[in-house]
This record gives C-alpha cells, sequence and structure tokens, in this order.
C-alpha cells in the first residue's frame, strides 16, 4: 500500500507571517473565563431554573442549593490548587539552559508534533530560529535574551520578516508565560520561517566609513607632521 505524505512546508515569508497571524488571532490564546467564573455562572444559572419550578417542595429547592453550594466549594479548591501550579512563569531567556544546536532544537520541534505536542513544538522551532541567528554570528550568544529582544534584534538583519518575526515572539510569550494551548500550525509556521530565515541572506548595516572611501589624494602634508624634515638630507 502507498503512503501519501504531504509535501514539505516550504512557504514563503508572506505566507509564513499570515499563517502566525492567522494563529495568534485564534481564541485559543485569547483570556478565557476562569473555572471559579464558568462555576459561578452555573451557579446562577441553576438558581434561576430552580426558582421557576414552583410545583418542586421547598425541601427540593433546599437540597439543590446545598449540593450547588458543595460543588462550587470543590471547584473553588481545586481552582486555587490549579492556579498555584499554573501561576505564570518567571521570564527566562529563550535560549537559557541546556546549550543544545538550532538543529537539534529543530528535530526536537518536529518530534513533539508527532507526539501531538504543539506547545513544546512552538518553543523549540522559536529557540532554532534563535540559535540558528547565533550560529550564523547574527547574535551573540547573550543570556537572559527574550523572545521580543530576539525579534528585535533581527528585524534589521531581515527586514522583509519583520512582522512575522513580531508574531512568532508573541505566540512564544502566549505559549511560554501565558500558558496558552498550541495548534500544530503554529508550531509548523514557526518551522517554515526558521526556514526561510536560513534561506535569507542577511542585511548588516554598513560601516560609516570604509578603506575605498579614502585616496592617496585625500591626504596632505599637514595629515602626517615631520614627514617633510625626515625626508630631507
Amino acid at each position: 500500500m502507498t503512503v501519501l505524505l504531504d509535501p514539505p512546508l516550504d512557504p514563503t515569508s508572506p505566507e509564513a507571517r499570515d499563517w502566525l497571524e492567522e494563529e495568534l488571532r485564534r481564541a485559543i490564546y485569547r483570556e478565557q473565563p476562569s473555572l471559579l467564573q464558568r462555576a459561578w455562572d452555573w451557579f446562577a444559572d441553576l438558581l434561576s431554573r430552580t426558582s421557576g419550578t414552583g410545583g418542586l417542595p421547598a425541601w427540593t429547592i433546599g437540597v439543590v442549593v446545598l449540593v450547588a453550594v458543595a460543588v462550587v466549594a470543590l471547584i473553588v479548591v481545586r481552582s486555587m490548587a490549579v492556579e498555584r501550579r499554573m501561576a505564570p512563569a518567571v521570564a527566562k531567556g529563550v535560549l537559557d539552559g541546556q546549550v543544545r544546536t538550532a538543529e537539534e532544537h529543530r528535530a526536537a520541534a518536529r518530534e513533539a508534533l508527532l507526539r501531538g505536542e504543539a506547545e513544546t513544538a512552538v518553543l523549540e522551532a522559536y529557540r532554532a530560529i534563535a540559535r540558528a541567528s547565533v550560529e550564523r554570528t547574527i547574535l551573540d550568544d547573550q543570556p537572559g535574551r527574550t523572545a521580543h529582544e530576539v525579534a528585535v534584534a533581527l528585524t534589521p538583519v531581515f527586514p522583509s520578516q519583520t512582522a512575522a518575526l513580531a508574531t512568532s515572539a508573541d505566540v512564544f510569550d502566549a505559549v511560554r508565560y501565558g500558558r496558552r494551548s498550541a495548534r500544530p500550525g503554529a508550531a509548523e509556521s514557526l518551522l517554515a520561517l526558521d526556514a526561510e530565515l536560513a534561506r535569507t541572506r542577511p542585511v548588516f548595516p554598513q560601516p560609516a566609513f570604509t578603506a575605498q572611501d579614502f585616496t592617496v589624494q585625500d591626504f596632505t602634508a599637514q595629515d602626517f607632521p615631520g614627514a617633510e624634515r625626515s625626508g630631507s638630507p
């Protein structure tokens, strides 16, 4: 049996940017009501529906209220425990921790995608972008550099990918520090951006003056005090 595989992702820079921006606009990255808020909404709805059932005996309503209060209390306790575990992580550098090559980060991202771990794939794909920039000596290996600092530093070097870099940093922060879930498409877009940057020749700022800017005619004897005396018999 022949298995047909999808062609490898190889989008252009505008396509990669559009994919990232579309991914970030998804509701999965937006603020969601807390578990406590959802529990309160459910309790309020239950009370409103119970108050309209005039045919039920009073003790039934009391039992419903007690059960609802117990459920809400249980949810509050569990919610507090979850919130303590899910407290925002302290911001650290993108490449802080164990040093790995860009290719190792790419491989980790692809393996995470195969396992269905889109969040890990997003983080590893962005780390591949940062590490590749260090390996190409575009960035120095400065510890503590955040995702947005990486994007800002790479923007003048890859001006055509400005929007995609900014969006990719937003996605990284939303997953790493905002505790947002991610879709596989986000990681695939980041890997596509990484491939696009690898194909793109960096644009480095030109120095103010180069050796070609000067010729022998640009200098006079006044520029070399004592030259005439040293050359005289």
